[in-house]
């Protein structure tokens, strides 16, 4: 190449480069948009203009947020220039976080190269989201990865044996807050702040700089894995966690009976992709959709995520009206939904009479229909507060029969004084005659809710999930073959062979020549992970408390206790069931909240006079009054205080409250 081609190349390329490194320079330094704080909140959006030249590469839009509550089906979402760069998503603060920073976190979304032109440029956030404060808007002229210096994280999750799990992974950063995981969207896994739902084989995200701690779990029969690490740039990390099941359910599946997504139900942010990852991550064997007023199938995108072999999913409806809700299963997704029609309807039906949507509900194939959260959104507004509720004998002033299967009496949304309220008036219903199976389901609608929190266990032959018989599904929610559990599980059987749903027989009950003094056995086996501390289990006996004894868990280690119990045979047909009451639990992924652990089983029930059959307290009141007008055609009062007064009748509380609610009710409808 001779001289002048080499000056003219040189020429060329000084030329060049004057012409790149014009707005290059300009744009070397940070643009400040605003520094002062602005709340969002309603219709109160967010505009700002600024001055800038053309972005020739990505740039950075960092500022910081003050988010804490998660918006359901709607978001704030940024712009620059009408492009959107993404949505805020909260930061939900977690038990033990260090209170004194003021809760705001640094955030950034990158702004495409060419999206800020030249002069004037307009930023704003606009939607429908929660509230929240922004400040410090900064316009970083760097690519979003090296403004923010983020690094590569690689995570996988395994059993012990090696092979890969799903599970929850939980990041928290030094102050215990949950962090934006940046770039880790996925096919194949559910992504929020601090969040991210895997199957396991291995999921990649980036942080800043910073020490973190990790925690991957996968519901309550497994233990957590823990692990604290430092971020530093230029420097990627990439490790396993290991997790081992540390309760054995053998003969029970895991269910929750009360999942949402976004699509079906119009709110909450979980899309159907990500529901059934977090469905696997949660160790959930049994999933029922239940959509508001829609019927989804999970189906189809179990099979792309590929966890057909993580659990079984059935399509269920939550049927709602504004004076209950009801999770009613199986359902044909391609059929009306009761009171309703085929796909999306409003979210309030308007017809709220219980017994025709019922009869809907059986009549388009319902086996099992559960009642929702019966306190919600409050005691006094929940369907019995609605329906006059009375605590003590079962009665409902108003409303319609309870013709139902069971309800949920541990679930999240439940708003109750203290952890016995929802078992009290469960059991009141028993006494009274209602055989309703008690039920625990999480009502989850987002990703930072876990599936499972509160589920049932569901007797069952087998633990292979190819193998679940549906039709033996529903029966243990109809027959009470189950047991309700928020982070502790527990089986009850009496006499070494009788289980929850049973009815045992007088012959099993009775010693011949010592009927008054005869003893049960009552066996309840008591199991949590290492990471929820149970502290007693009471029995029950017709809604009366006849034994406790503290379980001596041990901190950071798991609980496997079978507690034997020695229980004197009571005077009349009865049922027996165990609460077992632990420690809320505070481990970031899984904290609840102020909210105790516990477990319920349900009834074993006693035939104690031989008839075959299992009578409640109030069809055993109705029998003693019976038994005692045929020695009168009327029972004067000196007959009522003697029936009161009799050995038969005070032995039993429960009888005794019905004899005496019976009474009173014969005595108020005389003229």
């Amino acid at each position: 190449m001779d001289l002048c081609h080499i000056r003219t190349l040189i020429l060329l390329a000084a030329s060049g480069t004057s012409i790149l490194t014009g707005p290059l320079k300009a744009a070397e330094k940070s643009i400040v948009i605003d520094r002062a704080p602005h709340k969002i909140q309603g219709k109160n959006t967010f505009q700002k203009t600024f001055s800038a030249q053309i972005n020739p590469t990505e740039f950075a839009l960092l500022f910081e947020q003050d988010l804490k509550k998660e918006s359901s089906g709607g978001y704030w979402n940024v712009h620059i220039n009408d492009k959107r760069l993404g949505r805020l998503e909260a930061h939900i603060p977690q038990i033990g976080t260090d209170d004194k920073p003021d809760g705001f976190h640094r955030i950034g979304f990158a702004v495409p190269a060419n999206v800020l032109k030249e002069g004037e440029n307009s930023l704003t956030i606009t939607g429908r989201g929660q509230p929240a404060v922004l400040r410090n808007f900064v316009l970083d002229p760097r690519p979003l990865k090296q403004a923010l210096q983020l690094e590569t994280v690689t995570v996988r999750v395994k059993t012990p044996a090696g092979p890969p799990v799903p599970a929850r992974l939980t990041v928290v950063n030094d102050r215990g807050q949950l962090v934006k995981l940046y770039n880790a969207r996925q096919p194949k896994n559910a992504v929020r702040p601090g969040i991210l739902y895997t199957l396991g084989t291995g999921d990649s995200f980036e942080l800043p700089p910073g020490k973190y701690t990790f925690y991957a779990t996968r519901g309550m029969e497994w233990g957590v894995a823990r692990l604290s690490v430092e971020v530093d740039k230029m420097q990627p990390l990439d490790f396993t966690l290991v997790i081992s099941r540390e309760v054995d359910t053998t003969g029970f599946l895991a269910c929750d009976s009360h999942i949402h997504t976004l699509p079906g139900s119009g709110h909450g942010n979980a899309t159907f992709e990500e529901r059934v990852i977090t469905i696997a991550g949660e160790g959930i064997e049994v999933a029922i959709a239940t959509d508001h007023n829609h019927i989804s199938d999970y189906t189809k995108y179990q099979k792309t995520a590929g966890t057909q072999s993580h659990f079984h999913s059935i399509s269920g409806d939550e049927v709602t009206t504004h004076n209950g809700h009801f999770t009613a299963f199986p359902f044909d997704p391609a059929q009306a939904v009761p009171g309703g029609v085929q796909g999306r309807n409003p979210l309030f039906l308007k017809n709220d009479n219980w017994g025709e949507l019922i009869a809907d509900m059986r009549k388009k194939g319902a086996e099992v229909i559960i009642l929702n959260h019966p306190y919600w959104p409050s005691i006094p507004q929940g369907p019995f507060g609605r329906f006059r509720f009375n605590r003590s004998t079962g009665k409902r002033s108003e409303g319609p029969a309870f013709n139902f299967n069971g309800f949920e009496v541990a679930q999240p949304a439940n708003e109750t004084p203290d952890f016995f309220y929802a078992l009290e008036d469960w059991m009141s219903l028993l006494n009274r005659g209602l055989k309703l199976t008690a039920v625990g389901a999480t009502d989850s609608h987002t990703i930072h809710s876990p599936v499972g929190q509160a589920r049932t266990y569901l007797r069952s032959h087998t633990d292979e999930i190819s193998q679940i018989d549906r039709k033996e599904v529903y029966r243990a929610f109809t027959e009470g073959r189950a047991a309700v559990a928020a982070g502790i599980f527990a089986n009850l059987k009496l006499n070494g062979q009788f289980e929850m749903g049973d009815l045992v027989p007088a012959e099993s009950l009775l010693d011949n020549s010592q009927k008054q003094t005869s003893k049960m056995t009552a066996t309840l086996r008591v199991a949590a992970p290492s990471w929820v501390r149970p502290r007693e289990a009471m029995l029950y006996v017709n809604g009366k408390q006849v034994a406790q004894k503290t379980i001596h868990s041990v901190l950071n280690q798991p609980t496997d206790q079978t507690l034997e119990f020695s229980l004197t045979l009571p005077p009349h047909d009865a049922y027996v069931v165990a609460f077992v009451l632990g420690d809320g639990i505070t481990l970031p992924g899984w904290t609840t909240y102020g909210k105790a652990t516990q477990a319920i089983t349900n009834p074993i029930f006693l035939d104690v006079d031989g008839d075959t059959k299992y009578s409640a307290p109030r069809v055993t009141a109705k029998k003693l009054i019976a038994n005692y007008g045929k020695e009168s055609e009327k029972l004067t009062p000196a007959l009522q205080q003697s029936l009161l007064d009799s050995v038969v009748t005070k032995a039993d509380s429960a009888v005794l409250l019905h004899v005496k609610d019976l009474l009173k009710q014969s005595t108020d409808q005389q003229p």
